[in-house]
């Protein structure tokens, strides 16, 4: 009982004798908190980025999305002449929708991994440039610290629009 008392006593003066403690320095520090998705949802540089991987991979969908529907529409004709057609003819035709289902999925999936990629490139030359922005607006502006994606941000101390305009060619 009579430990637990002593401590209690030493806290209460290490707090109010300890002047790092108080709210009062807490105010001399520049804090400024980022949106990251905003940033790469609104930022000039992003939305490029978008649009030069959608242009890359545009012909790749179109031509991929045509092949699909020739496989569909050879799948419905196939569907009407079953009943008519040989047992060895219906076979080859069932082998070769398989495989040609089989190749239209890896292509598919080629293409996704092949996007990924590029995203990924986008992003990391994105966040080079977001680096650059931050360090020259912290140094500009004074900031001690930037955060990004905060539980809770108040407007004093959201910088993510500034970022953005900054991110500006």
């Amino acid at each position: 009982m009579r430990r637990a008392a002593f401590r209690v006593a030493l806290l209460c003066a290490c707090a109010a004798g300890s002047p790092a403690a108080t709210p009062a320095d807490a105010e001399g520090y520049r804090i400024g908190v980022i949106h990251i998705e905003r940033i790469l949802r609104d930022s000039p540089p992003a939305r490029a980025a978008l649009e030069r991987i959608e242009q890359e991979f545009k012909s790749r969908d179109a031509e991929l999305a045509t092949r699909e529907l020739a496989q569909r529409n050879a799948l419905a004709q196939y569907e009407k002449d079953k009943a008519r057609l040989a047992e060895p003819e219906r076979e080859a035709r069932e082998r070769d929708a398989d495989a040609q289902g089989r190749e239209l999925v890896r292509l598919r999936q080629q293409l996704a991994e092949d996007v990924r990629a590029r995203q990924f490139e986008e992003l990391d030359r994105l966040k080079e440039r977001l680096d650059q922005v931050l360090t020259r607006l912290a140094h500009d502006r004074g900031y001690d610290l930037i955060l990004q994606n905060a539980l809770w941000v108040g407007k004093s101390v959201d910088i993510t629009d500034e970022v953005i305009k900054a991110l500006a060619p």
